[in-house]
């Protein structure tokens, strides 16, 4: 058959014992074929039992809905009409070079036996389900899909700058830092490798791209970060920080300055976690 087979990634996928696949990225040869819709199946199935999941482009199609049965070995698509005001308003979907088709033919073993195949469709969603809980084969899953899901939604919705400093000076660091999004600063933290005989304390400044381009920015501060003396984190400190005005301007630009070093602080690193908007 022409159209060029392709491999797809999916969770659970693969050829199982329960059923054949067919998978078919629609080309020119195939276009140029004359089929149009129909699709001629590699393995007979059994009319009526659905026995068949089809997809076009990751889309479940349902039968009597997106496709129709025509005989055991031949399946028509249905995917709709065009609309709008267009020429062919009111004809058939057709298929277009690039459109992926894959579909899962239930083998004549499974009907034959104890488990009906929608009850094997369940498992195998189950087991999708459970794959989709983790990201790698020896990651400890999530305890649900949800989880799993905000979790990734959160990385999406949040940036984080990290300025390091392997030796601390007194003063401003020579790293600027621009932020090319809007945003809310949700969290300011540093650490250190090496702790400090005193506090150590760094002013978190800012100001626009106007104002960087003149030469001679004006900085505002953002927040004061301290780390103890003899701690390596500002997590434990008795001056927590605050950040009066989290809001964050696209493209404003950021800067270190230490205003306190206590000695033999060393492998500093300050993070700026921002919820974008």
């Amino acid at each position: 058959m022409a159209g060029t087979k392709m491999n797809l990634r999916r969770y659970g996928g693969g050829i199982t014992q329960n059923w054949d696949e067919q998978e078919i990225i629609v080309d020119q040869v195939y276009i140029d074929s004359g089929r149009g819709l129909y699709i001629a199946l590699d393995y007979e199935y059994a009319m009526g039992t659905s026995q068949l999941d089809v997809y076009v482009n990751g889309q479940h199609l349902l039968e009597g809905g997106g496709y129709e049965e025509v005989n055991n070995t031949t399946i028509r698509l249905d995917l709709g009409v065009y609309e709008g005001d267009t020429p062919l308003a009111g004809q058939p979907v057709q298929l277009h070079v690039g459109d992926e088709i894959y579909i899962r033919n239930w083998k004549q073993s499974v009907r034959e036996g104890t488990g009906s195949i929608d009850e094997l469709r369940f498992k195998q969603l189950e087991d999708e389900v459970r794959a989709a809980r983790k990201y790698k084969d020896g990651d400890q899953p999530y305890p649900n899909l949800d989880t799993r899901l905000d979790s990734i939604e959160r990385r999406m919705e949040t940036k984080t700058m990290v300025f390091v400093l392997s030796r601390v000076f007194d003063g401003i660091a020579k790293l600027n830092m621009r932020f090319p999004y809007e945003g809310d600063i949700m969290e300011v933290y540093a650490s250190a490798s090496s702790v400090g005989a005193d506090d150590t304390s760094f002013l978190i400044e800012r100001c626009t791209q106007d104002s960087y381009d003149t030469g001679l920015p004006e900085w505002d501060t953002v927040t004061t970060l301290i780390i103890d003396a003899n701690e390596h984190s500002s997590r434990t400190s008795d001056r927590p920080y605050s950040v009066p005005v989290p809001r964050i301007a696209k493209d404003e630009h950021f800067r270190i300055n230490v205003v306190e070093r206590g000695e033999g602080i060393e492998g500093v690193t300050i993070e700026l976690v921002v919820k974008l908007r």
